[in-house]
């Protein structure tokens, strides 16, 4: 039966009739498999792409065969590929088939939902986690520093002149509200403004803030890399929003964390891989909170064009149960405990998983980039040596091994979450222009990093962004 298990979750039906899925299938089922026991098999090895095409495939070979109510509703979760089915309409699916919803029938759901990657049907946690036991946090960071000189910013954001950053809506959400009902009828020129604004970083985590009353969310910035004015206008527009949502929202600035110094406060130069800082400043953040005595008991942090949770979803039972036992989640992708670092919770209360992650992690990047400082300009490096967009990210291979993840996918702790694909999928494919592309290291004792690619693609190799090298770190006050 592994041998069938294996051939199953190999089946190709890219671009295939039904009719051919069908006979190719059969070619490979043993012929004392049951047809249950097929559709069984079918949800339990194979992709949710594959798996109506297959269960469709059956019918075709054997007209007679009928789905039982309960593989009917499972059917229809592989087929969501919008997400529309809900716990709730999960149960009206089970009236619609007149099926009782037990505890058996129920989890089948709730594990294929999770096998799938469907965030919206889920077990409900026995005991509810409440506001005061997490804190969100989200991460800003630009690429480059906003021009004081000029200083013409208007909020944090890139260069500061995104003004739907700033929209008026946002600060309330019965305003917001209402643009929101009224999308359908906007003109033109309205419709272009309002979808600008439904993907600032501002109206998103206003959004958190809805479904998160009175949580501490948490804005991490780098305070080095704005004008004053700029701060002022998104600290207004962060308190109008922590009022009118019932949070506290606050701005904090990474130049006040307690853990950078040396090596890690150097990398935070805008010279360096911007996709490198973000990860590193996750890493950084998540090490802070799990040793601060001002957070919850639960530190989340979130890439902000994750889709917003309530706590019920945050802290649905599965998550909980990885949480008590391993202190973690990730967010969840693919099969086989593949994951990204776009979502994660860390439970404060488990040493272990501080120590490792600090060690694996920060330990790991600050040795990491004193090591590289002894080979000479344009040296080459493989590729795991390469501090780049990946850089960070790939350290969390050996933070899984320390934390001895199990192989088995069901096992394995994350969390499933509605959020784009990673531009990084795969490694990301990037012109050597684009700054995404960028590599660095510092050179000798030099504090200023050399660049490849990217900003610095008009030089021959590795070398200084001109515009940076008299780049020095000011802070900003903080309110």
């Amino acid at each position: 039966m592994s041998a069938f298990k294996r051939k199953l979750r190999l089946f190709d039906t890219f671009q295939k009739e039904t009719q051919n899925i069908a006979e190719e299938l059969f070619e490979i089922v043993p012929e004392t498999l049951e047809l249950e026991e097929l559709v069984h098999l079918i949800f339990e090895q194979c992709d949710k792409d594959d798996i109506p095409l297959l269960i469709d495939a059956i019918s075709i070979a054997h007209p007679s065969f009928t789905l039982s109510p309960l593989n009917k509703i499972l059917k229809s979760i592989a087929e969501d590929k919008e997400h529309s089915i809900n716990n709730k309409s999960l149960i009206a699916l089970f009236e619609k088939h007149e099926l009782e919803p037990d505890e058996e029938k129920l989890t089948a759901c709730y594990d294929l939902a999770y096998r799938l990657n469907h965030p919206y049907i889920y077990r409900l946690s026995r005991s509810a986690v409440v506001s005061s036991d997490y804190h969100l946090n989200f991460l800003w960071v630009n690429l480059n520093p906003q021009d004081r000189v000029k200083d013409i910013a208007q909020n944090i954001f890139g260069n500061g002149l995104d003004l739907s950053e700033n929209a008026e809506c946002i600060k309330d959400p019965q305003k917001l509200r209402a643009c929101e009902e009224n999308e359908a009828s906007l003109d033109e020129e309205s419709l272009e403004e309002w979808e600008k604004i439904k993907k600032s970083f501002t109206y998103r985590i206003s959004k958190w803030a809805d479904d998160n009353p009175g949580t501490q969310i948490n804005l991490w910035y780098d305070s080095a890399l704005v004008t004053l004015k700029a701060q002022k206008k998104t600290f207004e527009m962060m308190a109008m929003i922590s009022e009118s949502r019932g949070v506290d929202l606050k701005l904090k600035d990474i130049r006040q964390l307690p853990n950078i110094s040396g090596e890690i406060e150097l990398s935070l130069h805008p010279g360096t891989q911007v996709y490198y800082r973000v990860d590193l400043l996750k890493a950084l953040i998540a090490d802070h909170m799990m040793s601060s005595d001002d957070s919850g008991k639960y530190c989340v942090f979130s890439d902000i064009d994750v889709q917003p949770m309530t706590p019920r979803q945050m802290f649905d039972q599965r998550t909980v149960d990885y949480l008590n036992s391993v202190g973690y989640v990730f967010n969840r992708v693919g099969f086989n405990g593949n994951f990204e670092n776009s979502f994660f919770i860390f439970d404060r209360s488990n040493e272990f998983l501080k120590k490792v992650h600090h060690k694996a992690i920060i330990q790991k990047a600050a040795a990491h980039i004193t090591s590289m400082r002894r080979y000479q300009v344009n040296a080459t490096f493989r590729s795991e040596y390469i501090l780049g967009a990946y850089f960070i990210f790939g350290l969390y291979t050996n933070f899984r091994r320390k934390m001895k993840e199990p192989y088995d996918d069901n096992a394995t702790p994350r969390k499933v979450v509605k959020c784009p694909q990673s531009q990084f999928i795969f490694g990301g494919s990037f012109s050597k222009s684009n700054y995404r592309a960028e590599e660095f290291r510092f050179i000798g004792d030099s504090n200023i990093p050399y660049t490849l690619y990217g900003r610095n693609s008009g030089s021959y190799g590795e070398g200084q962004i001109e515009e940076l090298i008299e780049w020095k770190p000011d802070p900003l006050p903080t309110e």
